[in-house]
């Protein structure tokens, strides 16, 4: 009786840690999982604008400009996330001047970058557009797209960078309520310049640059406040030093983010050659499937900082507590996906395009890639926390390895093979399982109970 009532008493404790772990998470998750559903809204709004003023020809060009933009906004990502690293550790340590600095430093680049950015996609536009092959009868609607959609950069790299900064400095509001301002700010505008001045893909871009402006301002205000607030008031300059710092620490992730810039352009030069309509059905897939990775994206903040203070408070044991319920979470909403999506895919995707073969593309796509999201959500959260617990250096050998060099080759060689929109479509499982399978081993005999096939 004695042990049953301990092993009662053991599970009880148990659940209660459980049930901790999982209020510590939904606490990170959901602000993350808005502030994406956000910016996934954004870019929502210029496809129903699309479906409802315009035919599968303009999905298709904007398809192709989102691959050029990946490669852009690569770049941006590690100035943002490391804005927001470098800032938290100078407010850990209680040096408002060096918080101060890395303030001003971090926004005052943003505009050299960002005119840099804009004046190269300006440059660049009819190469690009030459180089993925692109169907002549899109290609100067493309070109134009392309350079009008170039001039977003600047604002939204400025965004990106004081919204990281307010939420570092304990203002979460505000950065949200600008985006839900320009949220509605561009839907009224493209309605206004595609719906009724007929401006095609161009009303997009100058709805887009118009909102992001605006929701720009509204940060730029609370960062003014903020400073007002610092009991520390640097001269506004850059310092040159926070700048080398944020190149040396973010090396790996801008390595990582040209590569996939890079290959986000390789891979349109394989889907441009199998025709317009195939274009259109990858473009709707890519959007499809940023909508079902949001919940997996929320859950990457959470694995890294709690893996982090778990491993440094009790080690393995407190850590594989952390990322057991993360991962059950995550795989259980994987497989979730296998049926749901081929459930709302058909009428989503004909929603949108309005053309049988443009659904019959995205719908192979769904049918063979959704599968495989369990792979990818388990590589997502132990990717998440080994960066939590440091090992920067490794991830970026396993991201070349696998969701570069592995994928590209798979690329290549299913394209040379079997042919068609499946072959290009199937990097994606394959390379997915491989990360999964090498991270997986690592991970899991690294930080294993005992700690007996540690690597």
């Amino acid at each position: 009786m004695a042990r049953s009532g301990m092993s009662k008493a053991a599970l009880s404790e148990r659940r209660l840690r459980v049930r901790d772990v999982m209020r510590s998470v939904l606490l990170m998750a959901v602000p993350a999982f808005m502030s994406s559903l956000l910016i996934y809204l954004m870019n929502l709004l210029n496809y129903i604008i699309l479906a409802l003023f315009s035919d599968y020809t303009s999905i298709a060009s904007y398809g192709i400009v989102a691959s050029y933009t990946n490669l852009a906004a690569g770049f941006f990502v590690p100035i943002s996330m490391g804005t927001g690293y470098m800032l938290q550790r100078a407010l850990k340590a209680g040096d408002a001047h060096k918080a101060q600095s890395v303030i001003d430093t971090m926004i005052l680049i943003t505009v050299p970058i960002g005119l840099f950015s804009i004046l190269f996609a300006y440059l660049i536009a009819p190469g690009y557009i030459w180089q993925v092959v692109t169907p002549e009868e899109i290609k100067a609607s493309t070109t134009m797209f392309l350079r009008f959609f170039s001039l977003t950069f600047l604002p939204i790299l400025y965004f990106s960078v004081t919204t990281s900064v307010l939420i570092q400095s304990g203002e979460r509001t505000i950065p949200i309520l600008a985006e839900i301002s320009a949220l509605a700010l561009h839907g009224s505008f493209s309605y206004i310049f595609v719906g009724l001045f007929n401006w095609d893909i161009r009303g997009i871009a100058i709805s887009a640059i118009v909102s992001q402006i605006i929701a720009s301002l509204i940060n730029t205000h609370q960062i003014l406040v903020v400073r007002r607030k610092s009991i520390a008031r640097p001269p506004l300059r850059i310092d040159r030093s926070i700048v080398r710092k944020l190149a040396k620490e973010e090396r790996g992730l801008i390595a990582i983010a040209f590569l996939g810039g890079v290959f986000a352009i390789f891979l349109q030069f394989y889907i441009d050659g199998l025709g317009i309509p195939t274009i259109a059905g990858f473009t709707l897939f890519f959007l499809f499937q940023d909508l079902l990775f949001i919940p997996i994206h929320a859950l990457r903040s959470p694995a890294r900082s709690m893996s982090k203070e778990a491993y440094e408070r009790d080690g393995n044991d407190a850590l594989i507590e952390i990322m057991n319920p993360l991962l059950v979470l995550a795989i259980g909403y994987s497989l979730l996906l296998i049926p749901l999506t081929r459930l709302i895919g058909p009428p989503l995707f004909l929603m949108f395009s309005h053309d049988p073969e443009v659904t019959a593309v995205g719908m192979r796509l769904v049918n063979l890639v959704s599968s495989y999201y369990i792979f990818y959500a388990v590589s997502t959260l132990l990717t998440s926390s080994l960066e939590g617990l440091g090992k920067k250096t490794l991830l970026t050998i396993f991201n070349i390895g696998f969701n570069f060099v592995a994928r590209i080759l798979v690329l290549i060689l299913a394209a040379m093979l079997i042919q068609g929109d499946e072959s290009i479509a199937i990097c994606y499982p394959v390379s997915w399982a491989l990360c999964t399978a090498a991270i997986g081993v690592y991970y899991f005999a690294t930080y294993s109970r005992t700690g007996k096939y540690s690597l």
